[in-house]
């Protein structure tokens, strides 16, 4: 049997809400019709998966039910108005199926209809009895455009058939006063129908209904007498048009003898109604007949306690007519002086009056324990065991087990519904409520129990809310990993509520309890000795698979669903659950930026930002900026302010600490309403020992004396800088000057600060040891003079903590923040180093370079701070470098001539080389470095940095690369920086697991892991391994994670030209004029920009892309940038003359390149040495293996051949400087002593004598044969070379092996 349900509606959504979640479970198909394209009515008819038609509204009732009817299916349907809904949807499939089954076949069932004045009022309700459900098969069809009926087709009479109470339903149409424009629409409307299809006895019947409404009642009685002097058969019975007639006679002031001739005939008419006995006992009393009226009264109250007549025809006797009733038959028995029986009616008046349709004061409410599962009969078993002996109903809706689960529940004594899973846990759930009778519900999970020592107060605990007016409870809910017993989270979950028709779920998962859509607000919490629950739902064995459906589900929502944010906790929830920091950060972060939610335990968000952040040194400024945001959210919660009080003294700031800590404990833990508070009392233990310490801390930080202790040479142009931001935090200042001369003394001594002098000798080690045997502090800041600490306000509390906490340390590296200031200030990577140094504990440096800490008797306590006291760097800037590494590079080679190699100097040669840009020195060092596993304290990453930026530029094999990538992330696992190198190497090798690695570096570098305080140098990176993931997702297809990776790459900066690049394929199919808005939005608006995005478009062959540019570039700047002259000169020519011409230019670049070079060599800032290396990189292979061995010829091997030299020759005789001359001599020596002479030659012919004179005399000593004319020739070099000594003696050495020679003898001569 197929039963339907039908409805036509116009804006009524919560009402159409309520009605379908009552006929959900009978009916296997729901058709709504719309009459107004109301969108909220078309939300709700889809959160039930009903069919929805439109039909446009055309003044007639009939039509759009008929139009409904065309629609359905079933062989009997349900057709209700949307204010009206079962009472009891449980009943309703049994109940149709039991009256189908009778004979004759019935047309319409009749059932029960209780008409509310007010919510949930049973005491003032009407009732009635109407049509609700129809035969179907095309039998019925409605006619009459308002107040339509149900006829049938064939015209013959209706077959009708009475419901029991398990039909009942309630209607709240009644609650809102009808407008009196609305009944005079309603007249029209009848009158236009009578008009058009002619007059009829129903026509006047509902006439007079609205005339009643009116308050017309003499028109109401003509209409009515036309009424009943007709045979009208009004489906629901005519006891309606009588009960207005006696009112309208009442009200019109008629006689009571006439009233009474209309009150007897309606009792003939309806003998079982109470309505019409109460209404002659008043109108006998009327005329003084008390005995007679007694009678009448007492046969109402009969029949109403009876209630037969109420079931079958309308009435409008209900609790408070039967107390009024019982109050006048009181009042006739005083009257006829009969105390006893007038006390006995005074007492069910009383009755009457106070009774309400709920449980009697001292009876326990009735409990519903619901469930639905799916395939999990063991969880089920056990929880429905915890709790069965407890409740007064069992409900389990089974979504499609295999494993028994559906059986299992029925042996333990549940009613088990079946219902088709729809991915909606809300509609599952809202089904299961469809069923429930009891007045409280316990909806528990399949896998949760309540625990054996708490379960017998589940109806004590309902029982409680219900007398104090609460409607929803908060258990406290233990997640235990049933596999080991763990406890993973003590939360609390809404798992009690009271009972209510409109209350229903929300969302297809994590689904939210709710009363008509609005939150409720009156939610109490319960403490764990009253009531507990045990969940294992979060075993490891089940968390991933669930949170990966959890995430399918809430990702679906948010695209399908009305209010998509409601899902935004719930997936920082999730990913949290998955261990998805950077995703759960995410989507916590878009939680809490909608300002607080009324919703239970809102302030989840807040608690995994916390958690996420409070985990992370590197993070601690997002931590205390959340903290500060939860602290405004919710202060009634004290731990929140307790999260405060951390994130405060995570960033040494005590007194705010202190002052948090201190309201956090004044904060009572909020009983009751939607956000429980977990500050325990153990937790309140904790916090006030931990303020304790921070008091401790915060009195000792007068006792802390601060040295600043610097060491200077030339330093003028940081010293200022240096100066203040010691004066922020130290008690002196201390410059040790070795001698300046641009006046850096003399701004130290104009700041105040104690100046000594101090004779340079070389050695970076004695320097400092003489600045800090000046000091007097207890503590010593060491900065060089080119760095500052980013927040000095930190320093003195930082060290109070030292001293409190770890007094036995004795220095404390810091993180060095490198920024390049001819950059843009760029960070360029981080370091941790030696920065703050106890005095008085016998430390001393050691080493002319990169000095070493050292301590008398021992080896010094160090302590790395992984994200405090951050000290900026700008002496890595590129303008500054090269003269460094060149001072560096003399002075270490000095001390390794003086005391041999030493553990860390293989590192320090390595980047000192790496620095120089001699990658194939600095690679050997490194290798070396890591080899000897001498280690530098959070600084050890950098060198596989250098090792991987050398293989890069001495172009190593790509398997080579891959193969340090790989173990430098083995070595570093949680620094982003390996990952993204390796992805990139994969990315090049056409790996398609690039992208994981990728991915990883980037989770890595938004949602810090390491905490070992190992230096991150991946921000030079992150632009470049943003830009390759969004190349790689694109080409898998993914355009939304490409979008969102270039908007990585974009921010990050420092891969523009591979971001434009990859955002121009993204939308390729795009206008030009739109990619290139998209890429400004990206890249700036200013014509710079503009030109910038004009060259990349050109560069890359984006031809169409480059002409927007420059047309825009023309139409706001009014000019644009001249093309190239051999864009004219190849357009110019034919297109067969073209590869040609361009080969000459190519061949003619080639040859100018080696001077080009040279020149570039001799450019001493980071973007000659940057061009320098590209430039160098273009050479053809031949020239491109001797110019290596030309840049660094004591590490590259010599070329096979001197073909390459021979190539550059010509250049460096013209352009080389005598350095340049130097280096290029003895690599021509390399290849044979014949190639010195020829060079010396050539510079002899160039006019270069001092270039000449280098090569003549690098001739000898690499072994040439020193002949006559070889000391002729060098003896003619050292003259012109303006070396006339030398000249002197080659050329006497020439004429003693010669005495013949006429040119040495004739110089000779002329010298004298």
């Amino acid at each position: 049997m197929k039963i339907s349900a039908c409805y036509i509606v116009k804006d009524e959504a919560d009402e159409l809400r309520r009605s379908l979640s009552s006929v959900a479970a009978a009916a296997d198909e729901i058709v709504v019709v719309s009459t107004a394209g109301d969108e909220q009515v078309a939300a709700v008819t889809a959160e039930y998966h009903a069919a929805l038609y439109e039909f446009p509204w055309r003044n007639d009732f009939a039509a759009a039910r008929n139009f409904a009817l065309a629609h359905v299916t079933g062989d009997y349907i349900i057709f209700l108005d949307a204010d009206e809904y079962f009472l009891h949807p449980a009943q309703v499939r049994p109940a149709i199926e039991s009256y189908a089954a009778r004979m004759p076949a019935w047309d319409l069932l009749m059932v029960r209809m209780e008409h509310y004045v007010s919510e949930g009022d049973r005491n003032h309700m009407m009732t009635d009895v109407l049509p609700r459900v129809l035969r179907g098969g095309d039998v019925l069809c409605y006619e009459g455009t308002i107040h339509e009926q149900a006829v049938r087709y064939d015209g013959a009479e209706r077959i009708l058939c009475y419901a029991d109470d398990r039909l009942t339903c309630g209607h709240t149409g009644y609650m809102t006063v009808r407008s009196a424009e609305k009944v005079r629409r309603n007249i029209a409307m009848l009158e236009a129908d009578a008009a058009e299809h002619g007059r009829k006895p129903w026509h006047a019947a509902y006439l007079a209904d609205c005339y009643f409404g009116l308050k017309d009642y003499r028109r109401v009685l003509e209409l009515s007498a036309e009424v009943l002097s007709s045979d009208l058969v009004i489906v629901g019975g005519r006891s309606k048009i009588y009960h207005q007639v006696i009112e309208s006679m009442r009200a019109l002031h008629y006689p009571d003898a006439d009233m009474l001739k209309y009150v007897n005939a309606a009792i003939a008419g309806y003998p079982d109604l109470p309505d019409f006995y109460a209404e002659r006992g008043m109108v006998l009393c009327g005329l003084g007949q008390y005995e007679p009226a007694l009678a009448s009264f007492i046969a109402a109250m009969d029949r109403y306690e009876d209630a037969v007549g109420i079931r079958r025809d309308d009435s409008f006797f209900n609790r408070d007519v039967a107390a009024r009733v019982a109050e006048r038959i009181s009042l006739i028995y005083t009257h006829l002086e009969d105390t006893r029986s007038a006390e006995i009616w005074a007492e069910k008046g009383r009755r009457y009056r106070s009774e309400e349709d709920l449980p009697a004061a001292d009876a326990k409410p009735r409990l519903t324990a619901c469930y639905i599962v799916r395939d999990d009969a063991v969880h089920l078993k056990k929880s429905i065991e915890s709790l069965c002996a407890y409740v007064d109903e069992l409900i389990v809706l089974d979504t499609g087990s295999a494993d028994g689960s559906a059986d299992t529940a029925a042996a333990l004594g549940a009613r088990v519904y079946h219902f088709a899973w729809t991915d909606d846990f809300a509609a599952a759930r809202n089904a299961a409520l469809s069923h429930v009778h009891g007045d409280w519900v316990v909806f528990l999970d399949a896998d949760e129990y309540v625990t054996p020592e708490t379960a017998g107060n589940l109806r004590d605990v309902a029982a409680a809310a219900d007398a104090s007016g609460v409607q929803v409870l908060l258990v406290p809910w233990k997640n235990i990993d049933e596999d080991t017993g763990e406890v993973l989270l003590d939360s609390f979950a809404p798992r009690i509520f009271k009972y209510a028709q409109e209350r229903r779920y929300i969302g297809r998962i994590h689904e939210e309890l709710r009363d008509r859509g609005a939150v409720i607000k009156a939610v109490d919490v319960l403490p764990p000795e009253r009531l507990e629950l045990i969940h294992t739902g979060y075993s490891a064995t089940l968390t991933r698979a669930k949170g990966e459906r959890n995430l399918r589900m809430l990702l679906a929502e948010m695209e399908t669903e009305a209010d998509p944010e409601r899902c935004l906790r719930y997936l920082a929830e999730t990913y949290d659950r998955l261990g998805d920091a950077r995703m759960a950060e995410h989507y916590a972060l878009r939680d809490i930026e909608r300002g607080r939610q009324a919703a239970v335990y809102a302030s989840s968000s807040y608690r995994i930002l916390l958690r996420i952040y409070g985990a992370r040194p590197q993070m601690r400024d997002r931590r205390r900026s959340i903290a500060a945001r939860a602290v405004e959210d919710f202060p009634e919660l004290p731990e929140m302010h307790a999260e405060y009080a951390e994130a405060c003294a995570a960033c040494y700031d005590y007194a705010a600490a202190i002052r948090a800590a201190e309201t956090a404990l004044d904060t009572p833990a909020p009983q009751g309403g939607l956000e429980p508070s977990d500050f325990t009392q153990e937790a309140a233990v904790q916090l006030r020992r931990r303020m304790g310490v921070w008091k401790k801390i915060r009195a000792h930080e007068r006792d802390v004396r601060i040295s600043a202790c610097v060491f200077v040479r030339n330093d003028a142009r940081d010293m200022e800088t240096w100066l203040e931001n010691a004066a922020s935090y130290a008690d002196e200042r201390l410059v040790l000057d070795t001698g300046s001369a641009d006046g850096t003394r003399e701004i130290a001594v104009r700041a105040g600060a104690d100046v000594y002098d101090f004779a340079w000798t070389d050695d970076f080690a004695a320097a400092r040891n003489a600045a800090l045997a000046h000091a007097s502090g207890t503590w010593a800041s060491v900065l060089d003079a080119d760095e500052a600490f980013s927040d000095p306000r930190e320093v003195r509390p930082y060290l109070a903590m030292m001293d409190v906490l770890m007094p036995d340390v004795d220095a404390v590296l810091l993180p060095i923040v490198h920024v390049d200031e001819d950059d843009g200030h760029r960070e360029i990577g981080r370091a941790p180093h030696i920065r703050l140094v106890r005095l008085g504990r016998r430390l001393f440096y050691e080493g002319r370079v990169h000095e070493r800490l050292q301590k008398v008797g021992g080896e010094p306590a160090f302590y790395q701070e992984p994200a405090a006291l951050p000290i900026r760097h700008v002496g890595y800037s590129a303008g500054r470098m090269y003269e460094k590494h060149v001072r560096n590079l003399a002075l270490l080679a000095a001390e390794i001539e003086q005391n041999g190699i030493r553990p860390g100097d293989y590192r320090y040669l390595a980047d000192t080389y790496y620095g120089l840009g001699q990658c194939a020195a600095a690679l050997l060092y490194a290798r070396e470095a890591l080899a000897e596993h001498a280690v530098s304290f959070g600084a050890q990453s950098h060198l596989y940095h250098v090792l991987l930026d050398c293989m890069e530029r001495e172009e190593a094999q790509l398997s080579d690369q891959i193969v340090e990538a790989e173990r430098a992330c083995r070595a570093f696992p949680l620094l982003p920086d390996f990952h993204g190198r390796l992805g990139l190497l994969y990315e090049a090798a056409g790996d398609p697991v690039a992208i994981a690695e990728l991915s990883r570096a980037m989770e890595l570098y938004e949602m810090p892991a390491d905490e070992s305080g190992e230096s991150s140098a991946f921000g030079m990176w992150a632009g470049e391994v943003s830009a390759a993931r969004a190349r790689l997702l694109l080409a898998a297809g993914d355009r939304a994670g490409a979008n969102a990776a270039l908007a990585d790459a974009f921010t990050a900066g420092t891969a523009r030209e591979a971001a434009v690049d990859v955002y121009a394929e993204l939308h390729v199919d795009e206008p030009p004029q739109r990619v290139l808005a998209g890429l400004r939005a990206h890249i700036g608006t200013d014509a710079e920009s503009l030109f910038y995005l004009y060259r990349t478009a050109e560069g890359s062959g984006r031809m169409q892309l480059a002409h927007a540019t420059l047309d825009t570039l023309r139409a706001e700047t009014g000019h644009a940038p001249e093309l190239p002259p051999i864009y004219a000169a190849v357009r110019d020519r034919a297109s067969e003359e073209r590869p040609a011409y361009l080969t000459g230019l190519l061949a003619g670049d080639v040859r100018a390149t080696p001077e080009l070079l040279l020149r570039l060599e001799r450019v001493r800032t980071a973007e000659g040495r940057h061009l320098y290396r590209r430039l160098r990189a273009l050479l053809p292979d031949v020239l491109h293996a001797f110019w290596r061995y030309y840049d660094e010829p004591d590490t590259v091997p010599r070329p096979d051949t001197a073909e390459g030299y021979e190539l550059v020759r010509a250049s460096f005789i013209r352009t080389a400087d005598e350095a340049q001359a130097a280096r290029v001599i003895r690599c021509a020596g390399a290849f044979g002593i014949e190639y010195i002479r020829k060079l010396a030659d050539d510079f002899t012919a160039a006019e270069r004598p001092a270039a000449a004179l280098a090569a003549l005399l690098f001739y000898e000593e690499a072994g040439g044969a020193a002949d006559a004319a070889y000391l002729y020739e060098t003896g003619l070099a050292c003259i012109a070379a303006g070396k006339r000594d030398e000249g002197r003696v080659y050329l006497s050495r020439a004429l003693v092996m010669e005495l013949g020679s006429r040119k040495a003898r004739e110089l000779m001569e002329l010298i004298q």
